[in-house]
């Protein structure tokens, strides 16, 4: 349910007993408290590295400030077993990182409400940005300081969604393989922009018009993801209860869809990048169906999950694929909770569940349950260099703080090594622990 501020409530309590309990159960841990919560949160690339650290740029958006914007920060994140566990849990949730700095903030176009800012692989320093506006908006930070960066305008706008079809829309992607953008809109409709001109260096057109449109969605598009290393195929899901697939090099219309089985919006979707058949989907009763795409179909044209997985209270916002795993992924959504999935761990003995606060005893394919966000988890992303750290923000709208909150995290190893690996190293801990003790 909701969060509501009560300093007794079960709610509260179980977040309290969560946060007593994270230096058992995290290798990293960073709170950074959101005076104006955000919709979405954006890996970007390296700055340095030392031995027990790397700096890495990250982006998201603030909702509700004056003026809204996009903000560029700066976090300093240990790597693995680094970390001291005496501090994981002494942070004070009415204050920032000391981790995470602010570097600048570039106002909105029009002021309006960013739901999505998305990297461009091609350029470091070209971002998306999506909005309540029908038009999306590139921006190059190349040479954007703190001194100027409340003057940055545009480097080019991308047309041609209808007017007011982008409201509240958080459907956008970008290719890894060539400068292409994707937008859904609450038409139904999908846009496609080739942006290669306005990346390579020197002004590019001021306006972008589309490269392909795609029709085959009869209510909101919620989502959409390119298929890992295609520079042309891509899917969607949407307010339809539909799972779709398209090719760019085809025509405008799905080359293959799922079989409808849902009966709630289909709220997001993810394409495995080490297995490129494996997709998973959220949808808005808190279900998460993963699919192989080469058996999307059962024997009499029924959809055919691999997996339905239901634990989610609420609907789910957004999961995403560890890179480099075929089993495990994460979602997140209206229910505050975070989980982490192992697909390997489904069906063995349910004695090796664990007890999760207020959802009572979890399935042993819950390897993670993350529980310090305090509101609906907005968004979620694997970081793509550093394996197994999170980032994920939250709005905490029901808290008595309100604002946002913005963690970093990276489970124990020991939850998700193999349970040979996991026994053999408490074992020697353990052993150690003897061996240090006088006699």
């Amino acid at each position: 349910m909701p969060w509501e501020w009560d300093s007794g409530g079960a709610a509260v309590m179980a977040y309290q007993q969560w946060k007593r309990h994270s230096p058992l159960l995290y290798d990293l841990l960073m709170n950074h408290n959101l005076v104006h919560p955000s919709p979405c949160f954006r890996w970007g690339h390296m700055l340095s590295e030392e031995s027990s650290y790397i700096v890495q740029r990250v982006y998201y958006s603030e909702r509700g400030a004056a003026p809204n914007s996009i903000v560029v920060a700066n976090a300093k994140i240990a790597k693995p077993r680094t970390s001291d566990p005496t501090k994981m849990d002494k942070w004070d949730e009415n204050l920032p990182c000391v981790f995470i700095s602010t570097l600048f903030r570039i106002n909105t176009p029009q002021k309006t409400e960013v739901n999505k800012v998305y990297t461009i692989a091609q350029n470091k320093n070209i971002l998306v940005a999506k909005s309540d506006l029908s038009t999306l908006h590139l921006f190059d930070i190349t040479h954007t300081t703190p001194t100027n960066s409340q003057n940055q305008r545009p480097s080019a706008t991308l047309m041609g969604h209808e007017p007011e079809a982008c409201e509240s829309n958080f459907a956008l992607d970008t290719c890894s393989k060539q400068p292409w953008v994707l937008s859904g809109d609450k038409n139904g409709v999908i846009l496609l922009w080739d942006i290669e001109a306005n990346i390579r260096g020197g002004p590019g057109p001021a306006e972008v018009g589309v490269l392909k449109r795609f029709e085959g969605h009869s209510e909101t598009v919620e989502d959409v993801c390119f298929k890992p290393h295609s520079a042309s195929e891509f899917c969607s899901v949407g307010d339809d209860q539909m799972l779709l697939f398209w090719d760019a090099r085809a025509k405008s219309t799905p080359v293959q869809e799922a079989p409808k089985w849902c009966t709630v919006d289909l709220h997001c979707v993810d394409w495995n990048a080490a297995q490129d058949d494996l997709l998973v989907t959220g949808d808005a009763n808190g279900a998460t169906f993963v699919f192989d795409r080469r058996k999307i179909k059962g024997p009499n044209g029924e959809a055919s999950p691999l997996h339905s997985l239901h634990h989610h209270e609420e609907g789910v916002y957004r999961v995403g694929w560890l890179p480099n795993s075929t089993k495990h992924f994460a979602s997140g959504g209206e229910d505050s909770s975070l989980f982490v999935w192992d697909l390997s761990r489904i069906g063995t003995a349910s004695a090796d569940a664990m007890q999760v606060e207020g959802h009572g005893s979890a399935p042993p394919e819950i390897i993670c349950k993350h529980s310090g966000h305090r509101g609906s988890v907005q968004d979620l992303q694997w970081n793509p260099l550093l394996p197994w750290v999170m980032g994920s923000v939250s709005e905490d709208a029901s808290w008595a703080m309100g604002g946002g909150t913005m963690q970093i995290w990276r489970p124990l190893d020991l939850l998700y090594r193999s349970d040979g690996e996991s026994v053999a190293e408490i074992e020697k801990l353990q052993n150690d622990m003897k061996g240090a003790l006088p006699e």
